[in-house]
């Protein structure tokens, strides 16, 4: 008995046991990754770091063992280690005034590392003396780029060691500089050694692209949807006659793409699908979709597969359940799908309205913010200042109008209406929770309005949904913090600033949202999405595009504000 236990703690402790390729792989990774952001040499450029990663996952073959392991890591941190006066180890993680959300160094001590090699690893994450090859700011913005990532040449995706070189680049940009990290659907440690295997073992092309797309898609963020050709080209190349939206996990038919196509398929406006290859809509989404599709949250998610893509697929026929209101009957049938450009007499469920601004009622003026232009909102604006209501839609992307434009009009005073997380170039792992513009003083983006003792007093109803993202939330959340604003509509993308750039190892570019959001009161926009003062819950059944401007409407002739919360 003792014996049995005697050797039940030492397998348990992990002395002698045989190590997986993926746990050796994992545990480079984090140090190598370490040293690049952390080491004061590493992190100025000195080094061939890919090569270097390359040649330590060569040499680890004959590693069996988490000491054998140990010794293999610290000879690794000699071969690049300098003088004790290269570093500087005044690096705070307690500083109340840093963002500490994103801070994950626990892995030092989750391992069997011994007293040594922690101590070097230790010494790393305290330096403060790094510099700035792999992630410099910009003088401008103070926004962070990566350009001297410019992935490996001649990379071959056949070759293991250079398919997780370009997972390991990635993972760690994002452990030590994303600073949305911590918002991500799953622990972003957690993900290392599913990856890992997913990028071990993708024996081809297709299992390689696979692999990259469940990656991004960890990143949880609406910026990092992502553009392969892959994806496009072999996943879902065939396409339907028809688009729609997708109302409470079903999808209304709204637009007919080729009408002779559609009566192919007895396919008509209003329809509603309800279940694809046998899966209710949901399901077959969360099967299909989310593991390979960035989205902050499952609205845009919808919003990403309504474009067409939700009935697309890798073969020219898909089975659907269909259930047709008018006759109120289901079947379930087979529908064709084209891998060309079918448009032909395009037909809509309703039509969208294609003026920039109209009068919804003699008191109530209603603006498209994606249709109008910086001159013509101004003279609205002015136009509409006696009038009980307006109605500013933002179910769109603005492309040219400020925000001075709305909020010299709809502020009494300027004020700041967003705070913005920055990283902090130099600290890896740690942001600045109040960041702050370089040329504030001359234009402060982060504040708007001016002093205006005649600024519009009437309600201002602000429509937003799924299609408000990135910029458009921006100006969102401007336009929320005038003092008679309320917001109705459907979770936003939670994409809210900046996109930033990173090229993978393969030379392939990704985007993700580069900087934190938040209202003043230290709300999070990111993934969440604008506040919502009402939520409008539209009927697939019972399909109403109208809904949003029927609210609006309704609580303008209301005699008072609802009682809402403002940001």
């Amino acid at each position: 008995m003792k014996k049995f236990f005697l050797a039940f703690l030492i397998t348990s402790l992990g002395y002698g046991q045989n190590i997986s390729e993926s746990e050796i792989t994992k545990q480079i990774g984090l140090i190598w990754g370490l040293l690049k952001y952390h080491h004061p040499d590493v992190s100025r450029g000195e080094y061939n770091w890919d090569q270097k990663f390359l040649s330590l996952l060569e040499k680890s073959n004959n590693i069996k063992d988490q000491e054998s392991l140990n010794t293999f890591l610290l000879n690794f941190i000699d071969d690049v280690k300098v003088d004790n006066s290269h570093y500087k180890t005044k690096r705070n993680l307690s500083d109340s005034s840093c963002f500490l959300k994103n801070i994950d160094y626990g892995w030092i001590n989750g391992f069997d590392f011994n007293n040594t090699l922690k101590k070097e690893l230790y010494r790393l994450r305290d330096n403060s003396n790094i510099g700035d090859f792999y992630a410099s700011a910009e003088w401008r913005n103070n926004f962070l780029n990566f350009q001297k990532e410019n992935g490996l040449p001649n990379f071959d995706s056949s070759l293991k060691n250079h398919r997780l070189l370009l997972f390991y680049n990635f993972w760690n940009v994002i452990q030590y500089y994303y600073v949305n990290k911590y918002m991500t659907e799953e622990d972003w440690r957690e993900i290392l050694i599913p990856l890992t295997k997913e990028f071990i073992q993708a024996k081809n092309d297709e299992q390689f692209e696979m692999a990259k797309l469940k990656m991004i898609a960890k990143l949880s963020d609406s910026h990092s949807f992502n553009l392969s050709p892959f994806l496009f080209n072999s996943i879902i190349n065939y396409k339907p006659a028809f688009s729609g939206r997708i109302v409470n996990d079903s999808l209304v038919v709204t637009s007919i793409k080729n009408q002779a196509l559609a009566n192919k398929d007895s396919i008509k406006l209003g329809d509603v699908i309800t279940s694809i290859k046998g899966l209710p809509l949901g399901k077959y989404i969360q099967k299909k979709f989310a593991p390979i599709t960035s989205a902050s949250n499952g609205n845009y998610l919808r919003r990403f597969l309504e474009k067409g893509h939700i009935l697309s697929d890798s073969v020219n026929k898909i089975s659907v359940s269909v259930f047709r209101p008018t006759n109120n009957t289901s079947r379930e049938i087979v529908i064709n799908l084209y891998d060309k450009r079918i448009n032909d007499s395009i037909q809509n469920l309703y039509d969208t309205p294609s003026e920039a601004s109209y009068d919804l009622t003699s008191e109530i003026g209603y603006i498209n913010l994606g249709e109008i232009n910086s001159n013509e909102l101004k003279k609205v604006l002015q136009s509409y200042k006696r009038k009980k209501g307006i109605v500013l839609d933002l179910r769109n992307y603005p492309k040219a109008i400020s925000k001075s434009d709305l909020s010299n009009f709809l502020y009494p005073k300027r004020k700041k209406f967003v705070k913005v997380l920055f990283p902090l170039e130099g600290q890896p792992s740690l942001a600045n929770p109040n960041g702050k513009a370089p040329f504030r003083f001359i234009s402060n983006p982060f504040k708007t309005g001016k002093k205006n003792k005649d600024y519009y007093k009437g309600k201002v109803i602000l429509l937003v949904d799924r299609n408000t993202m990135s910029n458009a939330e921006y100006i969102a959340m401007m336009i929320q913090a005038s003092p008679n604003c309320i917001t109705i509509g459907e979770q936003t993308a939670g994409s809210v600033l900046n996109v930033w750039t990173f090229n993978l190892s393969d030379k392939q570019k990704i985007y993700f949202t580069g900087l934190g959001a938040f209202y003043p009161d230290g709300r999070e926009a990111q993934r969440k999405g604008v506040h919502l003062d009402y939520h409008i819950k539209n009927n697939a059944v019972r399909y109403n595009p109208n809904l949003y401007i029927e609210k609006a409407v309704q609580i303008i002739n209301e005699n008072k504000l609802s009682g809402h919360t403002k940001p």
